[in-house]
């Protein structure tokens, strides 16, 4: 991994000396002023794609409808020896941008939102290790945690998930906008009791450096646009200002590239807001930016 404020010699900014210490003087301070501890370029994260031939009803054999269990895998593939059913693999090597939240910054927010109990950890253990303990299942796509499931009490390990989901849709989109890649080339994995996340670029072309082409270009306007008040807005008028959560003119990004089928997100965690529907305390949301 290559550390973003000091960089390799092809990722470095044009100028004479003072000026690149200048430039990286200045991503170190946005850095800072995000709340982020960590950025890395990953230049080789290993890809492991594969297709098995299930429909979109449900991404596993099978999905429960009107109270039955139905099957929901297609014979996509034909059978081969033995009657063996191939799975299509194809391993890349793709560029992705590494970011972890600073852990001191991520517990003062819980504590405005008033989630002391992620504070009263055990003496020397750290916010991830209390994170593991409170943590409860959010489904398999968090749709635990969709509109349509009921309402339910928010916690540390939810709303730590979802600050992490928000901010990894906002940066893919800086990042489509910035690299001139459509938001389907991008894809995510979120790693909450790290406090961090990992956007990638995917895909079944041949990575051409989209992303370390993007920063050695537009790094420090990569950084000033993510808390941008234009880019917390939503696109669509005043909805998702109202109501809390997102929607497609908003930071959504295709269902195929979400990790959590666009669950859990709100730009009410980054700039602040109101609460979401499934929340019960219904208290806004103090913003991790804010």
């Amino acid at each position: 991994m290559v550390d973003l404020t000091a960089p390799d010699t092809d990722l470095q900014p044009p100028g004479d000396s003072n000026a690149r210490r200048a430039y990286l003087d200045s991503v170190v301070e946005r850095k800072v002023a995000l709340g982020i501890s960590d950025l890395k370029l990953i230049r080789n994260l290993k890809m492991l794609q594969y297709s098995f031939g299930f429909s979109r009803v449900s991404a596993s054999p099978t999905t429960q409808q009107k109270g039955l269990s139905m099957p929901v895998r297609l014979c996509g593939f034909p059978r081969i020896d033995d009657r063996k059913r191939p799975i299509y693999v194809l391993r890349q090597n793709n560029e992705a941008i590494y970011v972890k939240l600073d852990e001191n910054r991520v517990v003062s927010w819980l504590e405005e939102n008033g989630l002391k109990e992620a504070i009263d950890a055990k003496q020397g253990q750290s916010l991830g290790g209390r994170l593991i303990e409170l943590y409860n299942d959010f489904g398999r796509f968090a749709e635990a945690y969709s509109e349509t499931s009921g309402r339910r009490e928010r916690d540390a390990p939810v709303f730590v998930f979802g600050l992490l989901h928000t901010l990894s849709h906002q940066l893919i989109h800086a990042c489509s906008k910035f690299s001139g890649l459509d938001l389907g080339s991008f894809g995510e994995r979120i790693f909450p009791a790290d406090l961090a996340f990992v956007i990638y670029r995917k895909g079944m072309t041949p990575d051409l450096g989209n992303i370390a082409a993007m920063w050695r270009n537009h790094g420090y306007d990569l950084l000033m646009s993510l808390d941008d008040p234009r880019a917390l807005r939503c696109g669509s008028g005043t909805l998702c200002d109202h109501r809390g959560g997102a929607c497609p003119a908003c930071i959504m990004i295709p269902e195929v590239s979400c990790v959590a089928g666009n669950n859990i997100i709100s730009r009410a965690f980054l700039a602040g807001g109101e609460a979401m529907s499934w929340d019960m305390n219904e208290s806004p949301i103090a913003g991790y930016f804010n």
